[in-house]
């Protein structure tokens, strides 16, 4: 098998091969318009595209050093740190952050686990101070029945969403300019009002207008007496739905808009053919109330995933000595990031 950088032309046949939305060449295009320099490469067998996937590189500000970005690609292997290594010393990186899809821990309800024993043992890899992808997320069986899906939620869950029908609260989908429109509003407010961190405007327009062009996003609209009380912004690739994004306003609570909203992005799945639903992050096994992020993580789980452990976070190190100073410096700008953000405006 040979691995190289593909061509313009070459782009269905890499999306063929592509498993995660963030993997694809649109977003590629997507974190080109941010102004980071996108490789995707292709794996060859007899000539025939077999694998790939795509790495992006970001420089850091008055500097000519860049730091590389793997997330969310296949399996590791060492022909993959030959070619990633290669490439990040001509692009004068510090280091490339690895967060492969990659499941390495399984749970059942009882929080037993499986382990699958996925080894990232390869040179210059080491277990990387900073997360940027949640280590753990729920996967919801999309080929179950729907009498399946609700009985194997949470018993809450179940009496939330026959509230919020009560409520006759109602779901569209508004996968257009509109309804991109209502969900920014949202994600802003939330935002705001929960005071954490969010990448600007500017980057959420972007990634819409370019992804909008595809079948990858999906905006999921709760409405209650003509008011948007919740929005999703989906990812479907394949046979697999995504929940990367979502935000609601802070009146209304009582009609459970945003369970119902969960479940009837379920059902969308279901339409569009689609056999899991990954909903993009949780908290772990042990995860108590008081965690930070422990609202987000109780809600998904009442919906009856599987919860899952990728492999974890990882840092191919270009320039050991940049690196220590890299991580030292990135620890006090992020604490200030956060500190801003819950500065009232």
């Amino acid at each position: 098998m040979i691995t190289r950088t593909l061509y313009n032309e070459e782009k269905d046949q890499f999306n063929a091969v592509i498993t995660h939305p963030i993997q694809t060449w649109e977003w590629g295009d997507f974190l080109t318009s941010q102004g980071h320099k996108v490789y995707r490469l292709g794996v060859f067998e007899n000539k025939k595209i077999v694998g790939g996937y795509s790495l992006n590189f970001h420089q850091i500000p008055k500097t000519n050093y860049t730091i590389g970005v793997f997330q969310r690609g296949p399996k590791v292997d060492q022909d993959m740190i030959n070619n990633v290594t290669k490439i990040a010393k001509d692009e004068n990186a510090i280091f490339v952050k690895f967060e492969p899809e990659v499941i390495q821990k399984t749970f059942d309800e009882f929080s037993n686990e499986t382990n699958l024993n996925v080894s990232m043992d390869f040179p210059n890899l080491v277990i990387s101070p900073k997360v940027a992808f949640y280590p753990y997320t729920y996967i919801v069986d999309l080929a179950q029945t729907e009498d399946e899906l609700l009985e194997g939620m949470h018993q809450k869950t179940r009496y939330n969403i026959k509230v919020a029908n009560r409520h006759n609260v109602e779901v569209v989908e508004a996968t257009n300019d509109q309804g991109f429109e209502e969900y920014i509003k949202l994600l802003f407010d939330t935002t705001k009002r929960q005071g954490f961190y969010l990448h600007t405007e500017k980057y959420h327009r972007d990634q819409w207008r370019i992804l909008k062009k595809t079948s990858i996003p999906h905006v999921m609209l709760a409405k209650y007496n003509g008011i948007t009380l919740s929005a999703f912004m989906l990812f479907a690739l394949k046979d697999r739905l995504f929940y990367p994004y979502g935000a609601s306003l802070d009146i209304h609570r009582e009609t459970m808009a945003s369970t119902l909203l969960m479940w009837e992005s379920i059902r969308l799945g279901q339409r569009l053919g689609c056999r899991s639903f990954d909903l993009w992050g949780s908290l772990g096994p042990f995860a108590k109330e008081g965690e930070n992020g422990y609202g987000f993580h109780r809600f998904k789980q009442g919906f009856g995933g599987q919860l899952v452990q990728f492999v974890g976070t990882y840092d191919l190190v270009i320039n050991p000595p940049l690196y220590q100073i890299y991580n030292l410096v990135d620890k006090y700008r992020w604490k200030l990031l956060r500190l801003k953000a819950k500065i009232p405006h």
